[in-house]
């Protein structure tokens, strides 16, 4: 029952000079949300107080009548009214930690990888789907930042998403100032989601008549503000440690808009890939990649034993390709479950995520 009901639910949505002051102080007055993300946070919290008060209370009264009311049924069945309180409970407390528990464990995961090239350590800092909106405000981004800071990356990658776009006319990406602060320091580069061109999935992806506003060059001027370089289909040398290697930032798939001309035949170092929807790989891209780096999936959001991600992009992408590492040819590809949710405020057995990874 309550795999069916997340299932069901995951498918209704298919600070140290003038310039920071000025971008905490604009912040500022988007802290409380518009009334669209508020519309969206209490849709989301009704369907959760309505299951937990579903559990809960029948739990409560099977207990009840099994130890204190002997001629009642529950009594009389004492074994089976236990196993159905026990699972009612268990219900309601999956529900609790996923809605409110597990989306604020923010983890910090170190992974490494051997590439050909390099021969002293490269540090990144990957960061997907911040989707900043409805549930996740500047405080987190905060988080985030420091975060990032400890780890004291070489580069830091945005991955796509940065905000969620959901129909209000509230200036996301202002939300996302803590990045000015670390963009004097460390260089930060990033590239647009779905959600930046008001894609949400479903329909939108191939009808642009169900599509959101496009706000993805407002994105990418609000955070250029904040010291941000966006790539879109670009590709950029970087020196690190006295290496040198590529960087390519790739549009968004679900627009149609990737092009790889800028990163064709570049073979005398390594190149690293940033793409925000792993769903590239169903059709041809180059095949002298090195590294790819993507998000968009956020692992499933909801992940069950035996059954795995819940949440599933409108892409036949295997579900193998959702988290993780997986190998295409000769290339590494690292999928991330991201940092932030959509639709459904819920993560379960996977959560929020920054990835600093060690190139070696």
């Amino acid at each position: 029952m309550l795999t069916l009901f997340l299932a069901r639910v995951v498918k209704l949505v298919n600070t140290h000079d003038s310039k920071s002051c000025a971008y905490r102080l604009e912040s500022s007055s988007l802290s409380s949300g518009t009334n669209d993300q508020l519309a969206v946070k209490l849709f989301f919290d009704l369907l959760i107080i309505t299951f937990l008060t579903a559990t809960f209370i029948p739990a409560v009264i099977l207990f009840y009548s099994r130890q204190r009311r002997p001629q009642s049924w529950e009594a009389r069945h004492k074994n089976f009214s236990l196993f159905l309180s026990s699972l009612f409970f268990l219900g309601a407390t999956t529900v609790l930690y996923g809605s409110f528990i597990e989306p604020h464990l923010l983890l910090s995961r170190k992974e490494s990888l051997d590439l050909p090239g390099i021969d002293q350590p490269i540090k990144i800092a990957f960061v997907a789907d911040f989707q900043v909106g409805p549930y996740r405000r500047a405080d987190y981004v905060q988080q985030v930042v420091d975060k990032i800071q400890k780890f004291q990356p070489d580069f830091v990658l945005l991955g796509g998403d940065q905000v969620d776009n959901g129909g209000s006319e509230e200036n996301e990406a202002a939300l996302l100032y803590p990045f000015a602060d670390l963009a004097e320091k460390i260089p930060v580069l990033a590239v647009h989601g779905n959600h930046e061109y008001g894609i949400g999935g479903g329909e939108s992806i191939w009808d642009s008549r169900q599509r959101l506003p496009d706000i993805s060059q407002e994105t990418k001027s609000d955070l250029e503000k904040f010291g941000i370089r966006y790539l879109v289909n670009e590709t950029i040398t970087l020196t690190i440690n006295n290496q040198k290697l590529y960087l390519y930032g790739a549009d968004e798939y679900w627009t149609g808009q990737i092009d790889y001309e800028s990163v064709e035949n570049r073979i005398d170092h390594p190149v690293i890939a940033l793409i925000h929807n792993p769903s590239f790989i169903l059709t041809p891209f180059p095949n002298n990649f090195s590294l790819i780096l993507s998000g968009h999936t956020h692992g499933g959001q909801i992940r069950l034993p035996f059954i795995g991600p819940i949440g599933r992009v409108q892409d036949p992408l295997p579900t193998q390709y959702y988290k993780g590492w997986s190998k295409l040819n000769n290339t590494k590809l690292f999928v991330t479950s991201g940092v932030g949710e959509t639709g459904v405020r819920a993560r379960l057995f996977n959560p929020p995520e920054i990835i600093f990874l060690t190139l070696y």
